[in-house]
């Protein structure tokens, strides 16, 4: 025999409310209490309640779902972004479909047509262009969306981002502290916000120390991995002045650029600076220690899922453009410098 399903009245007699009240709790109705709502909610997932989604809907004429698309869920920031975002959207009765896009326009097309046909009723994106015809035309549309550590070049729209810019300054900024001159960058593709705004936060720390940026030390690449990482940095320890220094665009790029100049015998940070981005749980790897830069994947989530909310409900008189501060996260990467020069240039020392 099936096991029998938990009902609405299941929760109220658990709970020793009524069922108008825990109904009213799962939907986070404002006139019932936070911890009411909080413990209603809890029991209901121990109970192993699920709403039934069908009644809901022919109730209110509402599907409560709500679609995501993300870059890859196999990079741990995404993953993490995903439960947020997973976590909060349950919290206010609506379900999550989700999906990957590999940053691929033509993909990104057909998953958001088939979770239009689904009935999602507002859209989050974790992947897009800084340039996206498809954003820009849901925006035209008046269509509920989010993005989610992504923007568009004019801003429309709403998002939460990290202050990419600042967070890049953050990293390059403690590099020249510690007496490195010549920085390189390994980037990701430029029509990526999150890679445009590094860039310029890299630039904007170099030029305020008045710092020589070579464009010979500045490479592009397709995607941000590993590979692109160990690739670039193969070829930028191989220019005639090779960099003294190299500031990844995310921490995987880092672990690719640690293997290869593992692999051309040269030392982390004795030979070569080295600094990442996102603080991916395996930064702080003891055989790894990688300077980076943390941003909060969790608040993203949560913040960009319950504005989309707002939107759906029709309760977002205008756009919101959040950003969430940077931190650095100073490791062992990148600290040789310092200690080789005992006396720094005026204005740069630690």
């Amino acid at each position: 025999m099936s096991q029998k399903r938990t009902t609405i009245k299941d929760l109220a007699k658990a709970a020793k409310l009524s069922p108008s009240t825990v109904s009213r709790a799962l939907n986070d109705h404002p006139r019932i209490g936070a911890k009411t709502k909080k413990r209603v909610q809890k029991l209901a997932r121990s109970m192993g309640y699920t709403p039934n989604l069908l009644a809901r809907g022919l109730v209110t004429q509402k599907n409560f779902l709500l679609g995501l698309l993300v870059y890859d869920f196999r990079n741990p920031f995404y993953a993490e972004l995903t439960r947020s975002i997973q976590d909060t959207a349950e919290e206010h009765g609506f379900w999550l479909i989700q999906s990957s896009t590999d940053d691929d326009p033509d993909k990104s097309r057909l998953l958001v047509d088939s979770m239009m046909r689904v009935g999602v009723e507002g859209l989050i994106f974790a992947s897009c262009q800084l340039e996206d015809p498809l954003v820009e035309a849901l925006l035209d549309q008046g269509f509920p969306l989010m993005l989610a550590n992504r923007r568009l070049r004019k801003d429309r729209g709403n998002y939460v981002v990290m202050d990419n810019v600042y967070g890049a300054y953050l990293v390059v900024n403690h590099l020249i502290r510690l007496g490195y001159r010549r920085i390189a960058m390994i980037r990701g593709p430029h029509g990526l916000s999150t890679s445009a705004d590094r860039y310029q936060g890299y630039l904007e720390a170099m030029q305020e120390k008045g710092l020589e940026i070579d464009r010979e030390l500045v490479k592009e690449g397709p995607f941000f991995s590993q590979e692109t990482g160990y690739t670039f940095t193969r070829r930028l320890m191989r220019l005639r002045q090779p960099p003294e220094a190299i500031f990844c665009g995310d921490d995987y790029m880092a672990l690719g650029a640690m293997k290869a100049l593992a692999e051309m015998e040269l030392k982390v940070p004795e030979d070569v600076g080295l600094v990442g981005f996102d603080d991916a749980e395996i930064s702080s790897h003891p055989q790894i220690q990688l300077t980076t830069v943390s941003q909060d994947a969790q608040e993203m989530g949560r913040r960009a899922t319950r504005i989309l909310l707002q939107a759906i409900a029709g309760k977002l008189p205008e756009p919101q453009h959040i950003l969430l501060e940077p931190h650095l996260v100073i490791r062992e990467s990148c600290g040789y410098k310092l200690r080789s020069q005992p006396q720094p240039q005026a204005g740069l020392a630690t």
